[in-house]
């Protein structure tokens, strides 16, 4: 489940990332592993990279940030990790979420992951460090650059203004030469506000039951 501000203010629970079933756990798994693990982290470390700097938009349960942990750990890469949430998911949601089976040796880790304060850097490992901020991306000003961007917000119909040719502008800004940012989304609208903010845009295969992904690189 993902928490997001409706239009009468007030914080809907959605049903699309957390589930009481084995089917919705492992869906959300192979969809992040897919998108943002292979399309972007792994895309990343074929250049052998010792460190990164991530941003991820929507830290919703922490999945992608404990498969980025993992992954991370294997490689030997540090990663400096920044989610940003303006809603983040309960404790009673977070709290009672049973891991897949794939990540089940890092059930600490999650809990550290959840339990660390917003908006203070917290080092889970020695090459690995979450900086939670609870606040949105529209107004979220980095102290520094990235290397790789998990873009994982809503859809354009439910949140179109973080879809736009201006949001993609500010992303632009905040990578590195050579940066990366992963989205499961494909639409025509998407990938032309991505050109005009002035990266260069790749459709990739999409995981079960989506077509098509987008990976974009901001020129070197």
């Amino acid at each position: 489940m993902k928490l997001l501000n409706t239009s009468d203010g007030s914080q809907t629970i959605l049903n699309e990332v957390l589930g009481s079933t084995y089917h919705s756990r492992h869906g959300a798994f192979t969809e992040s592993e897919h998108v943002f693990i292979e399309a972007g982290l792994m895309h990343k470390l074929a250049s052998e990279p010792k460190s990164l700097s991530i941003l991820e938009m929507g830290f919703g349960t922490g999945l992608n940030s404990l498969l980025t942990f993992r992954t991370a750990q294997l490689f030997g890469t540090s990663v400096a990790y920044v989610a940003l949430e303006l809603f983040p998911v309960p404790k009673e949601i977070w709290h009672n979420y049973q891991l897949p089976n794939e990540l089940a040796e890092f059930e600490n880790t999650f809990w550290s992951m959840h339990q660390a304060s917003w908006n203070d850097p917290a080092e889970l490992s020695d090459g690995f460090s979450l900086t939670k901020h609870q606040v949105s991306l529209l107004d979220f000003d980095p102290e520094a650059t990235f290397d790789l961007v998990y873009f994982d917000a809503f859809e354009p119909e439910t949140q179109p203004e973080l879809w736009t040719q201006e949001v993609f502008e500010r992303l632009f800004s905040w990578l590195d030469p050579g940066g990366v940012l992963t989205t499961y989304c494909c639409k025509g609208d998407v990938r032309r506000a991505m050109v005009a903010a002035g990266f260069l845009v790749e459709k990739l295969p999409g995981p079960p039951r989506k077509r098509e992904m987008i990976r974009a690189t901001r020129p070197l």
